[in-house]
């Protein structure tokens, strides 16, 4: 007979919870407005610096070509489109993703720097 009251309950209140939940979706992400704010370049120079001090490398950043950005609990993911000179060598462009975690003696932590392939 308890099992049966557990069960009417759960019946009931799942639906009410659910309905009562914000309709937030967390995995949308928010185009970049102007890449030329100074933020975004500030981002993108951090990822560029970052990336020289680990690869030890000499990648030289020139703009952000796009970007996302996603809130979450641990901070602002921002996805950009960046372009960079290495020496000599035309500018390609570069997908780096950082995370602001918007406190703390370093508040940018660099989560992925690549290479966008090269289409025809």
């Amino acid at each position: 007979m308890r099992l049966q009251w557990v069960i009417a309950v759960l019946v009931l209140v799942v639906p009410l919870v659910t309905a009562a939940a914000p309709d937030v979706v967390l995995e949308t992400w928010d185009p970049v407005q102007n890449t030329s704010e100074p933020y975004w370049i500030n981002t993108a120079e951090f990822a560029v610096s970052s990336y020289n001090k680990h690869e030890k490398k000499n990648l030289v950043f020139e703009s952000v070509v796009k970007g996302k950005t996603r809130y979450e609990v641990t901070g602002l993911y921002i996805v950009l489109v960046i372009k960079v000179r290495d020496g000599s060598l035309p500018s390609a462009n570069y997908d780096v993703a950082v995370r602001d975690k918007y406190a703390g003696p370093n508040p940018l932590d660099l989560i992925y720097f690549r290479r966008r392939p090269k289409f025809w």
